[in-house]
């Protein structure tokens, strides 16, 4: 009896390493965007990398079109949907974590500077600031022992401890006593 060998059939790349990798690229690339809220990162997220995701989009939906009929359109496909998703994902998500992210890095280097304003109602930190032209939010990160800052009236009460004449149009409460709180176009210092 003779044996024959095999000789494979044409052999099929599925691109499984595609939604990988195009996820990666999604969370690494639109985190930074997310992130900043300086008017120069808006103009680069605007004419840079929304059109560039637009690009890298339809390049993936031709490349789905002249390969629908082999098994890597699905990678490809998945990989569209991945990339679309997680980038989108990733602008949502990222603003309403990363304050508490940002406090929870800083608390643990500075536990000493926590005890110091402790007792007193105080600025502690410049924050965050962004905006342009006269159009500016400032935040910063306060003390406040009694606690009361997002309550009625705690606000006023707190602005006049720190001699300040502005109004507080956002506070976030991080830990007890300790907020961050945002001016529109009035500096707390």
């Amino acid at each position: 009896m003779t044996s024959f060998a095999r000789t494979p059939e044409k052999i099929v790349h599925t691109l499984r390493w595609l939604p990988l990798v195009t996820a990666i690229a999604a969370v690494t690339t639109a985190a930074p965007f997310a992130w900043d809220k300086h008017f120069g990162t808006f103009l680069l997220l605007i004419f840079i990398y929304l059109p560039a995701v637009a690009l890298v989009s339809i390049g993936l939906c031709i490349w789905a079109g002249v390969e629908r009929k082999s098994p890597r359109a699905r990678s490809i496909v998945i990989s569209l949907v991945v990339m679309l998703t997680l980038a989108c994902g990733t602008f949502w998500a990222l603003p309403l974590a990363k304050d508490e992210v940002r406090f929870l890095a800083w608390s643990l280097s500075h536990d000493d500077a926590m005890r110091e304003f402790a007792d007193r109602d105080s600025v502690m930190l410049d924050w965050e600031s962004w905006g342009m032209a006269g159009m500016e939010n400032d935040a910063y990160l306060v003390s406040n022992p009694s606690d009361n800052l997002t309550q009625d009236g705690g606000a006023s009460k707190w602005l006049r401890h720190v001699g300040s004449s502005c109004e507080i149009v956002a506070s976030k409460r991080m830990r007890r006593g300790i907020y961050i709180v945002t001016t529109y176009d009035c500096p707390l210092r």
